[in-house]
C-alpha cells in the first residue's frame, strides 16, 4: 500500500482560501489529488465551510459586477438577470411545446439510408416517405 501523504486541517483550509475553494488547484498547491481535497471536505466541517466560504465570496463579486453591468445598462446583463434572479416575478423564458395554435405538434420523420438497404438492388434508393404515425 503507498504512503499517502497526510495533510492538516490547516493546511487544507489555507489551500482552499488561497485558490477561492477551487478543489483542483487546492489539490495542485498540496501536491495531491482533487479526490483528497473533496475527502478532506467531507470528514472535516471546517474545510468544508473554508471551501463554502471561499466560493460565496467569488459568487458575491460575480454578483457585484453583474449589477455593474445592469447599472450601465449592458442588455445581456439585464436579460440574464431577470430570467434568474427575476423568474419568480414572471421573468422567464417560455418555451412552445404545442403547434401553431395550441395543436399538437405535427412530426415528419424520414428516413434516408446512405447505403440501400440489403433488399434493395445497386442503383436503386428508398423513396424518402414519411414514416406513417403509431397507432393507437
Amino acid at each position: 500500500m503507498a504512503d499517502h501523504p497526510h495533510f492538516t486541517v490547516a493546511q487544507m483550509v489555507a489551500a482552499l482560501e488561497e485558490t477561492k475553494g477551487m478543489t483542483y488547484l487546492a489539490a495542485k498547491r498540496l501536491g495531491c489529488s482533487h479526490v483528497t481535497v473533496t475527502r478532506y471536505c467531507h470528514k472535516h466541517p471546517a474545510v468544508q465551510a473554508a471551501k463554502d466560504a471561499e466560493r460565496g465570496v467569488m459568487i458575491d463579486e460575480a454578483e457585484l459586477r453583474l449589477w455593474a453591468a445592469v447599472q450601465a445598462g449592458q442588455p445581456w446583463a439585464i436579460a440574464f438577470c431577470l430570467k434568474t434572479l427575476g423568474r419568480n416575478r414572471g421573468y422567464i423564458e417560455r418555451v412552445e411545446q404545442t403547434g401553431a395554435d395550441g395543436q399538437p405538434l405535427a412530426l415528419t420523420i424520414t428516413i434516408r439510408y446512405a447505403d440501400p438497404p440489403p433488399d434493395q438492388g445497386p442503383g436503386q434508393a428508398p423513396e424518402d416517405a414519411p414514416c406513417p404515425p403509431p397507432a393507437s
